[in-house]
């Protein structure tokens, strides 16, 4: 857990909500602490006990977290667990230093075998795995809960505990290796149709998080090779021609909206550079991103001329 006294020079922005001398329970759940800490270029998390539970989420940038002596090479979409008794310590990237939210807590003494938490305390204290990739969008039940706290009201504390729990039980699906979608054995699909049916399902439902696409051969239990193969025969097209068509459409829906420049788009669907974006727009559509967005102004603009002529 981190220190104000730490904080004040190594920061961009510190939102922390400290609950160590009135720990506020929520059910089955007490919370400790819970924050959204932006850290400048080299800021050190000191070498500390854990006395409670802590779940991190690197929201942007990069750094190390050391847990028990062993260092780990964070990044966003990155989960951490630390347990009671482990010694964690952490260290932001110089050039790209990380933000992260964070979230101190532990479990009732009271909690018994019919609370659906208490299999998930198990896996935690018996997890050997401290870092995850998030696949299940961990950072909006955050970001709900930061909410709260910004604008409390009669109904913020049942509020809050619904989003903590979420919060953990995200990280337990995230922890389980196996977690995938369950089939019904009678279906009528066969085998090669439901095993291209989870590789579309996982392209759709993480298609921002994913890294790399051998994380498909991963979370799927089947060589890369032979994925590439059902799914070629089966679509008619690659993997990833499937996965760059998905991203189009991403870019395409964020660019008429207008909520994203289009570097932002490019770093949100993982381009290394605007020039990378920009290239594989073009080949696609024919015009750059830029362009794209011209257009669209100059549409919207006949349009209005239209309905006042």
């Amino acid at each position: 857990m981190m220190s104000e006294e730490l904080l004040k020079n190594d920061t961009n922005f510190h939102f922390d909500h400290d609950y160590f001398i009135n720990p506020q329970p929520f059910e089955s759940i007490i919370l400790y602490q819970i924050g959204d800490l932006s850290c400048k270029g080299g800021y050190v998390v000191r070498e500390h006990k854990q006395f409670c539970y802590e779940i991190s989420y690197i929201v942007s940038g990069t750094g190390l977290f050391t847990v028990n002596k062993k260092s780990y090479p964070v990044r966003e979409g990155d989960i951490i667990l630390n347990v009671p008794k482990q010694l964690h310590s952490g260290k932001a990237d110089e050039i790209n230093p990380f933000r992260f939210f964070y979230m101190g807590f532990g479990f009732s003494k009271g909690m018994d075998e019919k609370d659906p938490l208490f299999l998930i305390k198990k896996m935690f204290d018996k997890e050997q795995q401290s870092i995850v990739r998030d696949h299940l969008g961990i950072d909006l039940p955050f970001i709900h809960i930061f909410k709260e706290l910004i604008s409390l009201d009669q109904y913020s504390t049942h509020m809050m505990g619904m989003y903590l729990r979420q919060i953990i039980v995200m990280v337990y699906r995230n922890f389980q290796k196996n977690f995938s979608i369950d089939y019904d054995p009678h279906s009528n699909t066969n085998k090669t149709e439901q095993i291209v049916y989870r590789m579309i399902n996982y392209i759709d439902s993480y298609l921002l998080q994913i890294g790399d696409l051998t994380e498909i051969s991963r979370q799927l239990h089947y060589n890369y090779s032979y994925l590439s193969r059902i799914f070629a025969k089966k679509m008619g097209m690659t993997i990833q021609e499937y996965y760059n068509r998905k991203r189009f459409d991403k870019a395409v829906e964020w660019l008429q909206s207008g909520e994203w420049n289009v570097t932002q788009v490019a770093e949100k669907l993982q381009y290394q550079s605007i020039h990378s974006f920009s290239k594989a727009f073009r080949k696609n559509f024919g015009v750059s991103p830029t362009e794209y967005q011209a257009l669209l102004g100059s549409t919207k603009k006949e349009q209005c001329n239209i309905k006042k002529g």
